[in-house]
């Protein structure tokens, strides 16, 4: 029987990667972050990995000027999207089948126009 559901994604700023259904019953009370949740323990390895990628992460929006294009290479997006699928292979191996995860990670891409944005922005470096 399973405790409830969960949603896998990283948010800016959150601090975490899972977040409680709003089809979670009442005794599974939290406030966003897995830290916030005693009933749920996982290794302190896995605690490391998450709060590693929720740094790397952070770092996709572009730190100069967060409106124009992530500084990602293709290659820096494709080492992240691997992490998260192992974080999740991770967590859905710790927690079992307790909890229905939901992935809803988006698994990030180059943006088309780095090129174009980092040729005239020169003082700005792609994240390799």
């Amino acid at each position: 029987m399973t405790k409830g559901s969960l949603r896998f994604f990283f948010d800016y700023g959150a601090r975490g990667c899972l977040w409680a259904d709003r089809l979670m019953p009442p005794f599974m009370t939290f406030k966003g972050t897995l830290q916030c949740l005693p009933e749920i323990s996982l290794f302190r390895k896995v605690h490391s990995f998450i709060s590693r990628l929720d740094q790397e992460h952070a770092s996709y929006l572009n730190p100069f000027y967060p409106p124009g294009p992530s500084l990602w290479t293709q290659a820096k997006c494709e080492r992240f999207n691997d992490n998260v699928d192992q974080l999740l292979v991770s967590l859905r191996g710790e927690l079992g089948a307790e909890f229905v995860m939901a992935d809803e990670q988006k698994r990030h891409t180059e943006v088309p126009t780095l090129g174009e944005f980092l040729a005239a922005n020169p003082n700005q470096k792609p994240m390799r």
